[in-house]
């Protein structure tokens, strides 16, 4: 056997011991673990529906409200709740994933994804739209729900966030939105259009009385 076939056999058989090593590791290797969200979170956000986390903190309010008003029926407003308008097939269309009565932001300026609920009273004269703002906590959970309008006609309309503002629509057609800022030194959403109503003092009290005012053109 000459030198050089003794050689080319050495390589052979080191190339056979690579491979089956190869083999070997990947075989007893553990699948890498997926870097991405459990699926039904990566799906709500995908689609702009509740994810799991957002679904309890929805449920927990419905629990809450069934307690402290055990005659008040509510439930989940959904997209079925809207009623077919130009309006709303036209936001349909522009938005590819829309769903009038439910949205998020981040409301409070915290940095954590905040999202704002509507949830329905079925009444005598139709439905009610009470609308709710859940904030979000650092550890991906949600504080209890805060309310913003309770029982007022949205069928027409739907909820928006735009930047630290909720704004509720009555109806897409012609009324005029209502927007509302939260106001975390009392704790409530307050409107931010309106003024603030001076203070009044003894100065500013007229000498006469209403009755003695001439009255006003309108």
């Amino acid at each position: 056997m000459t030198l050089r076939f003794r050689h080319v056999l050495g390589v052979a058989a080191l190339a056979l011991l690579a491979a089956a090593a190869a083999l070997i590791l990947t075989r007893r290797l553990p699948a890498p673990q997926s870097s991405k969200r459990p699926a039904a979170e990566a799906a709500g956000t995908r689609t702009g529906l509740p994810t799991p986390a957002e679904r309890r903190a929805i449920d927990a309010a419905l629990d809450d409200a069934a307690a402290a008003a055990p005659k008040l029926t509510l439930r989940v407003a959904d997209d079925a709740d809207a009623t077919d308008t130009d309006e709303h097939r036209d936001l349909d269309a522009v938005y590819g994933v829309y769903h009038p009565y439910f949205t998020r932001g981040d409301l409070d300026g915290d940095g954590c994804l905040d999202f704002v609920q509507a949830f329905v009273e079925k009444g005598r004269s139709g439905l009610w739209f009470h609308v709710a703002v859940f904030f979000g906590k650092p550890d991906g959970t949600f504080d209890t729900a805060v309310w913003v309008e309770r029982a007022i006609s949205l069928s027409d309309g739907d909820v928006t966030v735009e930047r630290s503002l909720v704004v509720i629509t009555p109806d897409l057609a012609g009324d005029a939105s209502r927007r509302w800022r939260w106001e975390p030194s009392e704790r409530v959403f307050v409107d931010p259009d309106k003024e603030p109503r001076p203070a009044v003092t003894d100065d500013d009290v007229p000498d006469e009385t209403p009755e003695q005012k001439p009255r006003a053109r309108i």
